[in-house]
């Protein structure tokens, strides 16, 4: 069993044989959920890729909950695994053994990323355009000062917009932003700019509206998972937290312009059974909200 098996050629063994084999492979875990057998013993039921698929349907047994605790770092979401598969015919599930958690010298990421077309430089060139064109100079001078942080500007850059619900990969956050960049573009070219709305106040909501999402997410091999203050917390809080410390330190930014800032953060969802914050109170935020549900739901995964 020395040859390592892809995704595409397991499951054409799989379609070739009506009997148990076994395997050796090389995989990517993106999905991990904890179940029990009806002797209550818990064990991992797992789905994994690579760049030519994902397969679910892979169980790893284990006898009680301290073995399952010690093997829980191993196949955390974004691990590759090495390891030895059983394919069960009877049950249509592959049973895992000998699993090692590899280095990241011991493999090619390009070998468990599907391919994308996102062009970051164009999506990058956008949001600074954008920023670059506000005509309200406190809401530029925010924005700027932001950007201005090279970490946080690469974290920006690379955050993903979920774990599951959309634009949940690498970037997925800034293909997001600017697209709702690019739909208010439209209505604002439309109209002509000739509107009671603040313009300036909704393209600054949409480049902050999730920019707590670097801080609640988190990169394991370009797999996104929460951090423990995403967890706690969420991106709402943790956007409004950074934001308004950023404001602070910023000399004659009016605390009404700030409140409305950080009031579209805390909105944006709309709804509190969906998580909002608050609600809405003003024009310029259930604009951002409606934005935002346009443009995740082009990028829904279910």
């Amino acid at each position: 069993m020395s040859e390592i098996l892809k995704v595409n050629e397991i499951l054409q063994r799989i379609k070739e044989n009506s009997k148990d084999f076994s395997f050796r492979t090389k995989l990517q875990v993106i999905k991990q959920t904890k179940k029990y057998t009806s002797d209550r013993r818990p064990y991992f039921s797992l789905t994994f890729r690579d760049q030519t698929g994902d397969l679910p349907n892979f169980n790893k047994w284990t006898n009680n909950e301290e073995e399952y605790k010690r093997e829980k770092k191993t196949f955390e979401i974004g691990n590759i695994i090495e390891f030895t598969g059983r394919y069960k015919a009877k049950f249509g599930s592959i049973d895992i053994s000998e699993p090692e958690n590899l280095n990241k010298s011991e493999f090619n990421l390009d070998d468990f990323s599907k391919p994308t077309s996102i062009d970051i430089t164009s999506l990058v060139k956008i949001l600074e355009g954008t920023i670059l064109n506000l005509q309200n100079t406190d809401l530029k001078t925010i924005l700027e000062v932001i950007f201005s942080e090279k970490d946080i500007k690469n974290k920006y850059i690379e955050c993903p917009s979920s774990v599951i619900h959309h634009h949940n990969y690498k970037h997925g956050n800034l293909e997001h932003t600017v697209g709702m960049i690019n739909i208010f573009d439209q209505m604002v070219s439309y109209y002509k700019r000739n509107t009671l709305l603040d313009v300036d106040l909704i393209y600054t909501g949409i480049i902050l509206h999730d920019i707590g999402k670097i801080f609640e997410f988190e990169l394991n091999n370009d797999l996104p998972m929460k951090t423990v203050e995403g967890k706690l917390y969420g991106h709402l809080i943790l956007g409004d937290q950074y934001v308004s410390k950023v404001i602070e330190g910023i000399e004659n930014i009016s605390k009404d312009l700030e409140n409305k800032i950080r009031h579209l953060i805390l909105s944006h969802h709309g709804k509190i059974e969906w998580d909002s914050v608050v609600e809405p109170q003003f024009d310029e935020a259930e604009i951002l909200h409606l934005l935002d549900m346009i443009d995740s739901r082009f990028k829904l995964n279910y």
